[in-house]
């Protein structure tokens, strides 16, 4: 029997491996023939991802002792980490029922191959999605960045009395916000040459490892976990969107979706420009967001738009800032600021009408701390490529930053 040619092509988060089925059939995939290829294709056991590693990197004393014996002895089923099982099953909890039976047939791994980004592959029978660690890292670095970043404007809309008749002291209060809101991002803007020679990210300063003292551990690692989620929703809608394979019977629905949200925010005028591939990336970056939201599943709650906007923002950031591709994606991917206008109208269009929450607070402040954060890291990015371009400067931001949100209310009042 034909079963087609195996054609490789990069797409927006990773690569993208295709099957082609020349028979009318298609073998249905199955989570265990899907676990078994991805083991077989890593060439690793069937074991927990993070005893694998530790055994990689010769820390067998971890694996003998008693600290994490119950951790490590997780056993991969539809994951081979107990982290990204937990993301799956987030993600499959918000997916639309005719979704649910192919995606809880798809493993999802946390693997060492290819470069910071993530893929979907499809084989006969078997559906996988690979998170490299690599991305991981990044997530977590960029984490540790934007809580720098917000707990500083924070101090500045809460602490400081810029009515203070002693500018001096002020003005040293300034100075000590901007040092904490921009040298974690210097850091790591520093950093990221070494790691596209050495294909691998690497946390090596304290300022990419130690939170400020306002933020949790939890409250770190859970907005680490929405990043990935992010990337693996990517992922899940390369396939469901027929992206990968064709067996999928609700695909035609799915890209229905998926379109009539682009037609809203009025894609066309940026899509011009761009190739199927590059087209294909949007749209499994609007799927995901839908997908992580509920909105697909006509489940949409406040916390899982909050948790989609930090997600997919800061996800996009740090592939961006790992892999440089603000300014040209490549040719089989867009660069950075096109996804990011896209994902900023779908935000846009979605929350406009959601009321603000009690404690002041609504889905499009979070963005727009966000995309502060993200012209510091441009801005950065910018001047230190030799340029005419100054470094960012916190009060241009912090004001710039009090502007949206004030245009925001206005057009949110005008709504009402």
């Amino acid at each position: 029997m034909n079963r087609g040619t195996l054609e490789d092509r990069e797409l927006g988060f990773g690569r993208v491996l295709i099957n082609f089925r020349l028979n009318t059939g298609g073998e249905m995939w199955r989570i265990e023939k899907s676990r078994k290829q991805f083991f077989v294709d890593c060439g690793n056991p069937e074991e927990n991802f993070w005893k694998t590693l530790f055994e990689q990197s010769g820390h067998q004393n971890l694996i003998e002792g008693d600290k994490y014996s119950e951790f490590l002895a997780w056993k991969p089923d539809r994951s081979n980490c107990p982290e990204l099982d937990i993301a799956a099953k987030n993600l499959l909890e918000s997916a639309p029922v005719e979704w649910m039976a192919t995606m809880r047939n798809i493993f999802v791994a946390r693997s060492f191959k290819g470069d910071v980004n993530a893929e979907a592959s499809s084989f006969r029978g078997a559906g996988i999605i690979e998170l490299n660690y690599g991305f991981t890292l990044a997530a977590m670095i960029y984490s540790t960045l934007f809580s720098h970043f917000y707990d500083a404007i924070r101090a500045a809309g809460r602490e400081v009395d810029w009515n203070y008749d002693d500018t001096a002291v002020t003005e040293m209060i300034v100075e000590e916000l901007e040092r904490a809101a921009f040298e974690p991002i210097e850091v790591t803007d520093r950093e990221v040459q070494t790691w596209a020679a050495n294909r691998h990210v690497v946390a090596t300063h304290p300022l990419q490892i130690e939170l400020p003292k306002q933020r949790t551990q939890g409250e770190h690692h859970n907005l680490v976990l929405a990043i990935e989620e992010f990337a693996i929703g990517h992922e899940y809608c390369h396939h469901m969107l027929g992206h990968t394979d064709s067996a999928f019977r609700h695909t035609q629905a799915a890209r229905g979706a998926v379109t009539d949200w682009l037609d809203r925010i009025g894609w066309s005028n940026l899509t011009s420009a761009l190739n199927e591939d590059q087209v294909e990336e949007l749209e499994a970056d609007v799927g995901s967001f839908l997908l992580l939201s509920g909105v697909l599943s006509d489940n949409v709650s406040r916390s899982r738009i909050y948790r989609a906007v930090g997600g997919s923002m800061i996800g996009l950031v740090a592939l961006s800032h790992a892999n440089d591709t603000w300014l040209s994606g490549g040719e089989s991917h867009p660069d950075f600021l096109t996804r990011y206008e896209v994902m900023h109208r779908l935000i846009k269009k979605l929350v406009m009408d959601m009321p603000i929450g009690v404690s002041d607070d609504h889905p499009m402040g979070f963005l727009i701390q966000i995309r502060g954060f993200i012209s510091a890291i441009l801005q950065t990015r910018a001047s230190n490529t030799g340029g005419d371009f100054k470094k960012p400067n916190f009060l241009n931001v912090f004001s710039w930053m009090i502007d949206q949100e004030v245009e925001f209310k206005e057009e949110l009042k005008s709504k009402e």
